[in-house]
């Protein structure tokens, strides 16, 4: 009897479910030699329509939130994780009732986590960071007939994210995905949703109804009405989805039928950063992620400016020494922009506060908010490296720029500023490729690949990057040299304008000053650059034009300070000038004077 009530305890508390037993005039069990429809299941029959809108929320315990929840903001919104996991340990004393209830909800996650992963039940969903919605979408499908609908409302990410990658091939291949519509709730069509957030209407079918034609899709719609727009909505099918995201087969989002079509042709001009088939991996660049330090997890390895001066540390540029040790910089995200390794920082006094960097001086350096000892440091990234090449995790297909690498001197980086590394020791070859991620034809095709607000691996992997060779090919607008020794000085120009990468510069072959920071010339080489990737990817005049409108911002921020859209109106007509100088088989003549990387830009030496 004692067993029994446990087990009916249990039965409350979980909420034991079984379809079968649930609904007997929907599902049976074959009987003899029959065969049932459902080979996970072992059942026949389902739901002729299932519809639903199911919980967004993560299995795994959100600590913050909970103990918001249970009244103790303090530890909710403790300085970091390593202080927060010290306050839970402390409970136990202090507050057991509240400990042993977070316990039990711990384990309660645990529990259906594993049920999750381990059962079988879930053999698509139940996998990496896990959603509910996933795992409801996931069980609609396997209580549906044959010839049955699914319609729900789940987050978009159910086709962009990592996580579900599995299921949404699956989808694809099986053509059983109808629609997928994603919306942002700009207009507040669900009220007490963020207006930032992103939701799809989601339908699917059953096996013996497969679309096959393709999938239908649209994006970044703020009102069902927009569905009216036939622009607005285009059909992909898997083998297209293969060609743009060979690695995971998730969806690329695109705002119209034509930036879909303009994406699948760039593809067709380039291939993919790594290319993970399954087989065998192909990987041009030889390149290797790199995450140094978690903001979190490894912030008890942090130091404060004014922790440092009191523990007797001097500051000069932006390195603590004190004798024979040094605190280096831990850069983040925010401090970097496209060709700029200056672009923000914190100031000494009050570690929160933005700094104001003179560019023109090239002894200033930016100030971040915390220093790392060197002997923390992750020397096997750092050896003999005189540069590092990072990005921006932070990002969004809304800002004026969305993928923004810079090369940044050999420093301690955060986890929102991932590193790339290169297999090949060649800082030229570095620039070359720095300077094609940071072009607008690149940039554009990562807003179509960017389902929420982080550029991680799995994204940047399945980005189309020109291969090394492409550089050592005889440049078309300069006859006698390669394509990346045409590059090399505007790149290196841009790059270079501060003393702290001088040993980068070296490496590159250029033993000068850095160069004097020059707004109109670093406009006038950039769009050089521009110019010449969007020849590289092979996109047509007019679709320049077109590309060029997809970045809101930049026009915006053009037409306020000069009254026009500069930077599509150069780009273009440089565009020109490169295709006539390839077409007469003559010199492009660049309007810089001097020319890219002319000593005569460069400040005087240093004494």
């Amino acid at each position: 009897e004692e067993q029994r009530r446990y087990i009916q305890s249990l039965a409350e508390q979980y909420q034991f479910f079984h379809w079968h037993l649930a609904f007997p005039d929907v599902f049976q069990v074959p009987s003899g030699n029959e065969e049932p429809e459902n080979a996970l299941t072992g059942w026949s029959g389902g739901f002729d329509v299932v519809l639903g809108n199911p919980p967004w929320e993560r299995i795994k315990i959100q600590e913050k939130e909970w103990f918001s929840a249970h009244g103790r903001s303090d530890i909710a919104n403790a300085s970091n994780a390593a202080q927060r996991r010290k306050m839970i340990e402390a409970l136990e004393r202090e507050d057991f009732l509240l400990s042993l209830a977070f316990k039990e909800a711990l384990r309660q996650a645990e529990g259906e986590s594993h049920l999750v992963r381990h059962s079988g039940r879930f053999p698509l969903c139940g996998r990496g960071d896990i959603n509910r919605y996933s795992i409801f979408t996931e069980c609609m499908r396997q209580i549906l007939r044959p010839k049955g609908r699914i319609g729900c409302i789940v987050p978009s990410g159910i086709a962009t994210d990592d996580t579900t990658k599995v299921f949404f091939q699956d989808l694809m291949d099986s053509r059983t995905l109808v629609s997928l519509y994603d919306f942002e709730n700009a207009k507040a069509i669900f009220p007490g949703v963020h207006r930032s957030y992103k939701f799809s209407l989601l339908t699917l079918s059953g096996t013996e109804r497969p679309a096959m034609q393709g999938a239908r899709f649209a994006f970044f719609l703020h009102d069902p009405t927009e569905l009216k727009t036939e622009e607005r909505a285009f059909v992909l099918t898997a083998e297209e989805i293969a060609l743009l995201n060979p690695n995971t087969r998730t969806c690329p989002i695109f705002r119209s039928q034509r930036d879909a079509e303009l994406t699948k042709q760039l593809y067709r001009h380039a291939p993919v950063l790594v290319r993970e088939d399954g087989k065998e991996t192909l990987n041009p660049w030889q390149v290797t992620f790199i995450r140094m330090f978690d903001m979190a997890n490894d912030s008890h390895l942090f130091h404060t400016c004014t922790q440092l001066q009191q523990a007797g540390w001097t500051l000069r540029g932006n390195i603590f020494y004190r004798g024979n040790e040094k605190c280096y910089p831990l850069y983040e995200g925010k401090m970097i922009s496209h060709y700029d390794h200056r672009f923000g920082g914190y100031t000494t006094t009050a570690e929160e506060a933005e700094q104001g960097i003179d560019r023109r001086d090239p002894f200033a350096v930016p100030l971040p908010r915390y220093w790392i000892h060197e002997r923390d440091m992750n020397a096997d990234v750092l050896r003999e490296q005189t540069a590092l090449l990072a990005f921006r995790d932070v990002t969004n297909t809304t800002n004026e720029r969305t993928a923004i690498f810079d090369i940044i001197p050999a420093v301690a980086v955060g986890h929102t500023m991932p590193l790339i590394a290169f297999g090949g020791k060649d800082e030229r070859l570095m620039l070359n490729f720095t300077s094609s991620v940071s072009s607008f034809a690149f940039d554009f095709i990562a807003r179509q690949k960017l389902g929420g607000t982080h550029l991680t691996f799995f994204i940047l992997k399945q980005l189309p990057v020109l291969p090394p060779e492409t550089y050592k090919q005889e440049c078309v607008w300069q006859p006698g040299v390669s394509l990346g020794e045409w590059i090399l000085p505007r790149a290196l120009e841009l790059t270079y304008t501060a003393w702290d990468l001088e040993a980068f510069a070296r490496e590159c072959g250029y033993a000068g000053p850095p160069f004097r920071w020059d707004e109109e010339r670093r406009f006038l080489l950039r769009c050089e650059l521009d110019a010449a990737f969007f020849h590289l990817y092979g996109v047509e005049r007019e679709d320049v034009a077109s590309i060029m409108e997809t970045f809101p911002l930049v026009k915006k921020e053009d037409e306020k300070r000069y009254g026009e859209y500069r930077s599509r109106r150069m780009i273009l007509e440089i565009y020109d000038a490169l295709q006539e100088a390839s077409e007469q088989g003559a010199m492009y003549q660049t309007r810089l004077e001097p020319p890219p990387a002319d000593p005569s830009v460069a400040h005087s030496p240093r004494q």
